[in-house]
């Protein structure tokens, strides 16, 4: 399993996220381990999030959601 420091995680984050996709890598701090970056499982990343969803069973409403929004924003 490699090691990096996390000045070089920083540094060159894609890099290491990529890296990260085949091979775990340990991420320390000043020698402290303090963190991991796993590959994700195939099944995991190959996994649609909105298949199979029917959208049309929800709940409609004739109400607009900007007026809320506006209300809230108004407060600040």
């Amino acid at each position: 399993m490699k090691t990096i420091s996390i000045k070089q995680l920083h540094a060159r984050t894609g890099y290491w996220a990529c890296i990260a996709k085949k091979t775990p890598l340990i991420v320390t701090d000043r020698g402290e381990q303090i963190a991991s970056l796993q590959p994700m499982p195939e099944t995991a990343a190959l996994r649609p999030v909105f298949k199979g969803r029917d959208w049309s069973k929800l709940p409609s409403s004739d109400l607009d959601s900007t007026v809320f929004i506006s209300e809230e924003r108004d407060g600040r």
